[in-house]
């Protein structure tokens, strides 16, 4: 969009405040509403007494939880409840008494009763509860704003049903990895961001993000640093200091058990990936909620795999750090007089980037709780603290208002880092209304949970979309369409000019700097084929894609691929790994050589001899480690081809063979040692440990450790990207098995995971598992086969995935090398 296209569309906004049309509701038409429906009319005063009830018998006994926000929704219903009841008394005896008086001629106090009458009644209309009016629907594509992001507008919609398996309450609780699985987590984390960014590993999807977050503030085309920090704000607002929810001592929840907060598992996810992937160290990421505690059933499962990182909470108790603010001032561009300075809080200011992790949640007074209200939280105090400006003043059913969400959401300290906003939709439902999240009728939930995950690099259009999705749910359309629900998203689009002509500047006591556009608002054309502008063609709005794991075929190979042959030239392939370019390496074992088979598809050797080389793996250093089976070692090469030999024996005597390795996370190896008695050896051919083992070099290389002693001859062996999960065929006992990896980095949790063994093997992005051996045969996370490549070999020795998007899985097979191209990216 031009600059004069952009500036005649905002002017527009103003000459025509219709452009997303709310109806409001006049007192008259309210009031023949109530009058029409005498259903109604009884219906309302009844939850207003229940109301009533429900605030004396939870207040009296603790006066503190007046504060509550259920209680502040009560409240007012209760009291209007009151005056209601008195008005109508006042009104009916006012009645009684003009009718005495006019049998006895007594005009002028009849008159004076009746004036009485005529306020009691009064009192009694204004004062009966109302249902909340809903806005008319508003028109679809017609954006607003100025689009952000690499994709300008997009926003990444995920979706899963696998990833929540939980019946609702006496089910156990949806917070445990039995209910929620972190497994389809971490994949749905890892297609949102691949798909946001547009690149093929998450490693270059979040140099993507950092550097064009860099990029659009000023400070030039860089990645990540070592050393700066990041910022998460997740949503507690069901462990809020205010409830009951935590016990101040124990941490324990006791009350809104199975609140819809942001869930540990999609905490685990990310965590993983900041620190697995873009390579932020543990302690340099601060994550939690400033008004709420972090209660132990989300904090110690956190903590147990990133302990170092800093756990933000209201207290500060058990290993947390308590919030407090910072000397950066935060200031409401409505200028209020007389109330208390608000702070930004210290992690946030200290901090290069953050990320916006909310939840998907509908809300009782301002229509939805998104993106932007998560910064509810982030200010150390309540909303409605006495003497600071009460945030809960600004929930306006009409259009053309400020809008504090617009300060929250474009101050330098919190929107301005953002880099990163995502939507834990996994469990959405009503914010306060309800204590644990609801089952969605509309498609494509269809009566089950959300189990989704939305993210992008524009606020207003994950809110957008966000608002969208709330709104096809019809239960709850009460809330997420009644009016003035979007305003905020209006304003903050439309910052540098908002309908309600605010000078929104949040960094200055004064009006000084105007925020710009903070992002793109429209509504997409309807909830079946759910398109926005960009989706249909045009070069402005919000674009929605969209991840279904519905949509997703069942196998990894696009139909009418078949592998193809690059070379025959050898004697017999295996080991095949790619380095961080995508090169692929490969050996071809009898003629003692490493091969290596460029992007470009040129075919050089890179060592020989190589120590009868077998499996291979690289490091994040560009090492390449073989077990070289000429002497039963295990070898680190750099990039160079110098050798160093990591381990020659263990315990005085030489290992059986190292077979296939897998480098983990942090730097240490594990690789299988089976028996495979060779021709070229010069040394006893016979077993010369007790057993075939699954052995762990520590990264420094000090300490080899047996970790697995009860399988009869392993052979392939890969973890997961995590490090998390251990994967080893038992091609002897034709089985592989799944091991949950400790953090001593010991093996726990045996599973069988299929009944077939394997070679070798490789994991891609989805987890799905590649076996070898009669061609290749994929296995998803669960163990059931969803593909088989065939090869026109004797066997199939080993795979790897390759080439620049690492999109092209590479076969070592007999004397030859295949590729085939396949739908998915790998991780090695």
């Amino acid at each position: 969009m031009s600059p004069s296209t952009g500036h005649h569309e905002r002017r527009a906004m103003h000459d025509h405040p219709h452009h997303c049309p709310h109806h409001k509701t006049s007192r008259i038409e309210a009031l023949r509403e109530r009058l029409g429906n005498g259903w109604l009319f009884w219906l309302l005063p009844i939850v207003g007494l229940l109301s009533l009830i429900w605030f004396l018998i939870r207040v009296i006994p603790k006066p503190s939880r007046a504060t509550y926000p259920c209680q502040r929704m009560a409240m007012p219903l209760a009291s209007g409840f009151v005056a209601w009841l008195i008005g109508l008394a006042g009104s009916v005896v006012a009645f009684r008494k003009v009718k005495g008086l006019l049998r006895q001629s007594r005009l002028a106090p009849a008159v004076a009763c009746l004036a009485v009458m005529a306020v009691f009644g009064g009192i009694a209309l204004m004062n009966a509860p109302q249902a909340g009016a809903i806005a008319a629907q508003q028109p679809g594509l017609a954006p607003i704003g100025q689009a952000k992001g690499i994709h300008p507008g997009r926003v990444v919609w995920v979706h899963d049903p696998e990833a929540t398996d939980w019946e609702g309450p006496g089910d156990g609780h949806l917070w445990e990895d039995e209910h929620t699985d972190p497994a389809i987590c971490e994949r749905m984390m890892s297609d949102a961001l691949r798909s946001l960014t547009g690149e093929s590993t998450d490693a270059k999807a979040w140099d993507a993000l950092f550097r064009h977050h860099n990029k659009s503030r000023g400070k030039g085309d860089v990645g990540y640093k070592p050393g700066q920090k990041i910022a998460i704000k997740v949503n507690f607002v069901g462990l809020i200091r205010t409830t009951d929810a935590v016990n101040p001592q124990t941490y324990a929840l006791q009350d809104w058990v199975d609140y819809m907060n942001t869930s540990p598992q999609m905490i685990a996810a990310l965590l993983k990936q900041l620190t697995r992937v873009a390579g932020v160290k543990q302690s340099d990421i601060a994550i939690g909620d400033p008004l709420g505690y972090f209660a132990k059933e989300y904090y110690d499962p956190l903590h147990k795999q990133f302990p170092d990182v800093t756990y933000l909470d209201c207290q500060g108790g058990e290993g947390r750090t308590r919030v407090v603010p910072s000397a950066v001032p935060f200031h409401w561009s409505c200028r209020p007089e007389g109330c208390e300075q608000d702070y930004v809080p210290a992690a946030y200011a200290q901090a290069e980037y953050m990320i916006n992790m909310a939840n998907l949640k509908a809300h009782p007074l301002a229509g939805v709780t998104l993106c932007a209200k998560n910064h509810y939280g982030s200010l150390i105090r309540l909303p409605y603290d006495k003497g600071y400006y009460d945030m809960h003043k600004n929930f306006d059913k009409v259009s053309g208002k400020y809008r504090t969400l617009v300060d929250l959401m474009g101050h330098s300290q919190t929107g301005g880092k953002t880099m990163l906003y995502l939507l834990d939709g996994l469990y959405g439902g009503v914010h306060y209304v309800e204590h644990q999240p609801r089952k969605f009728q509309s498609d494509p939930f269809n009566n089950d949970w959300t189990s989704s995950l939305l993210a992008s690099q524009d606020p207003v259009a994950i809110d957008s979309v966000g608002l969208d999705i709330l709104q096809a749910e019809t239960p709850i359309e009460k809330y997420s369409r009644m009016g003035g629900e979007d305003d905020y998203l209006h304003e903050a689009a439309l910052a540098d000019n908002p309908p309600s002509g605010t000078f929104y500047d949040p960094d200055h006591k004064t009006n000084t700097v105007r925020l710009a556009s903070l992002g793109v608002h429209e509504h997409w054309n309807n909830a079946k084929d759910r398109q926005y502008s960009r989706n249909l063609g045009k070069k402005e709005g919000i674009e929605l894609v969209t991840v279904f794991a519905e949509a997703k075929p069942a196998g990894v190979v696009p139909p009418g691929e078949k592998a193809r042959l690059l070379a025959a030239e050898f004697k017999f392939t295996e080991g095949p790994a790619a380095d961080a370019q995508g090169n692929v390496f490969f050996t071809d074992q009898p003629n003692d050589r490493i091969c290596k088979w460029s992007v470009d598809g040129k075919l050089t050797t890179f060592l020989q001899p190589c120590g009868r080389s077998n499996g291979l793996f690289f490091d994040k250093e560009g090492n390449l480690y073989a077990c070289a089976d000429m002497e039963n070692e295990l070898w680190k090469i750099d990039p160079k081809g110098k050798v160093t030999v990591l381990v020659k024996d263990f315990d005085g005597k030489k290992l059986n063979g190292p077979n296939d390795l897998w480098v983990d996370p942090d730097g240490g190896i594990y690789f299988t040692d089976p028996l495979y008695p060779r021709d070229y050896w010069k040394r006893d051919r016979a077993m010369q440990q007790d057993g075939q083992h699954v052995y762990y070099l520590s990264p420094d290389g000090k300490s080899l450790t047996r970790v697995a002693t009860d399988l009869r001859q392993p052979n392939g062996i890969v973890g997961t990207p995590d490090g998390q999960y251990l994967y080893v065929a038992d091609i002897g006992a034709r089985k592989t098995y799944r091991y949950k990896i400790n953090p001593d980095k010991t093996l726990a949790d045996k599973t069988l995971f299929c009944n077939m063994g394997s070679d070798g093997m490789t994991i891609d992005i989805e987890g799905n598992v590649y076996l070898t051996g009669r061609g290749v045969t994929v296995f998803n996370p669960e163990g059931v086969q969803i593909d088989h490549i065939p090869i026109d070999e004797g066997w199939t020795a080993n795979v790897c995935f390759g080439g620049k998007d690492r999109d092209t899985l590479f076969i070592t097979a007999s004397d030859s090398i295949y590729s085939i191209k396949t739908r998915v990216n790998g991780v090695y």
